[in-house]
């Protein structure tokens, strides 16, 4: 279960997905890359052949691997600045595989959970870094336009790609390597007494007056990173798993060091990293996150969407159910859940409403688990861990305490028998 939330309205989107085949996602089809109108190509592409990503360590294939295939290429034939996936570039399946073996990315307990991992990493990695073309509902039907658009994910590699602002205009972006350098606008230095004696920025510089510092922690990676802070912290977090990279000193490593791939690993690290008093993106959106008294109290609790957006952006907005043109973040999510023929039913979008089927008796009214949109969440045992389940019995009587406080929510009035009736909470 995902709820997506923006300001004080609240969309509950219970997905409980499964390994099956959708019926629906087969008739309306999704089309592939090869229908969709050709990017523009930055650069020569990549070179005919190279060492492919690799693992120090070796650590040994994850659970992920074992059903999430080379697919993957068909979600973003556009990576790569227009020249695709690519095992010589950054973002490819086999760099993504071996980046996911390292913060135990998608090894949740069930595959429900392990999707909410994919949809929601996969939706920033299209909105922070991909083509993004809305020009493509001009010219094509709303359903090829978002079969292509959705598709356009992990385009760029440096923040304000593909030519970068803060690059030489003469190696503007078009290959991982220019991006050693930068102009003073891409710096991204915070320099204060306690970050400067964690994460110093590097004082080196180059003799190219277009880009003369090597002092550059501007965004880079499919869920990008910026500043010194972030390079530093997951440079710390490298070394514990034995991988060391002067990330501080070389920050461009990020995007050309393939053994391991460290773009990948990267936007893993910081989708599934907290970054105190923030919670990790991967926590809020399975739900393990404390999000404190005054949040609670507002709705901001469980498994929701929006919130993520203070994270990467350091903005308050959210989702906006309601409108298309402010939800693409959700729409992504649904798209690629289609895309791989994931269902999402509404066989588990089960929240607890009035049981209608008693609610004409002489008895007290009751809640049960009903099978659309709702605020009040019931989960599935099958699909949900157990500390989820425990809840089910707490929003059944806050259904039933919500339903005589206000019955109009629920479309009923005093005609309705079981409203005569004392409250069983009482």
């Amino acid at each position: 279960m995902i709820v997506m939330m923006t300001g004080t309205k609240t969309v509950l989107l219970s997905v409980a997905v499964f390994l099956a085949h959708n019926p629906f996602v087969t008739a309306i089809g999704y089309g592939n890359a090869g229908s969709c109108p050709k990017p523009f190509k930055f650069g020569n592409g990549p070179p005919a052949s190279c060492p492919p990503p690799a693992d120090s360590n070796n650590k040994p294939a994850s659970q992920l691997e074992s059903w999430f295939t080379k697919e993957i290429d068909d979600l973003f034939p556009f990576a790569n600045l227009g020249w695709g996936p690519s095992s010589c570039w950054p973002y490819s399946y086999e760099a993504f595989k071996i980046a996911s073996r390292y913060p135990e990315f998608g090894t949740s307990i069930n595959v429900n959970n392990t999707l909410r991992h994919l949809t929601a990493s996969f939706a920033h990695a299209i909105q922070e870094t991909g083509k993004n073309n809305i020009a493509l509902y001009d010219t094509l039907s709303e359903e090829d336009a978002s079969n292509c658009f959705y598709r356009g994910g992990s385009f760029n590699w440096f923040e304000g790609g593909p030519v970068s602002r803060f690059l030489d205009p003469k190696t503007p972006g078009y290959t991982p390597a220019d991006g050693n350098s930068c102009s003073s606008a891409g710096q991204y230095c915070t320099d204060s007494p306690l970050i400067s004696y964690f994460y110093p920025c590097s004082k080196n510089t180059t003799g190219n007056p277009a880009a003369p510092y090597k002092r550059c922690y501007f965004g880079r990676g499919a869920i990008q990173i910026s500043y010194n802070y972030n390079y530093g912290q997951f440079r710390e977090w490298l070394k514990s798993v034995n991988i060391t990279v002067d990330l501080l000193n070389e920050p461009n490593l990020l995007m050309t060091k393939m053994d391991p791939p460290l773009a990948m690993m990267a936007s893993l690290w910081f989708y599934m990293t907290p970054q105190p008093p923030k919670p990790a993106m991967h926590d809020i959106v399975m739900g393990n996150w404390n999000s404190g008294a005054e949040n609670r109290a507002a709705g901001y609790t469980g498994p929701i969407f929006g919130p993520k957006s203070l994270i990467i952006h350091n903005e308050c907005g959210g989702e906006d159910p309601q409108n298309p043109q402010k939800n693409q973040g959700i729409q992504m999510v649904l798209w690629i859940l289609q895309r791989l023929n994931w269902r999402t039913t509404n066989s588990f979008m089960q929240n607890y409403q009035i049981s209608w089927s008693s609610s004409w008796k002489n008895a007290p009214c009751d809640c049960v688990p009903a099978n659309f949109a709702g605020l009040i969440y019931y989960d599935d045992p099958a699909y949900y861990p157990a500390s989820f389940v425990a809840q089910n019995e707490i929003n059944r009587q806050k259904c039933i305490a919500s339903v005589y406080a206000n019955p109009s929510m629920y479309v009923v009035d005093k005609t309705t028998a079981c409203l005569n009736y004392k409250s069983p909470l009482n």
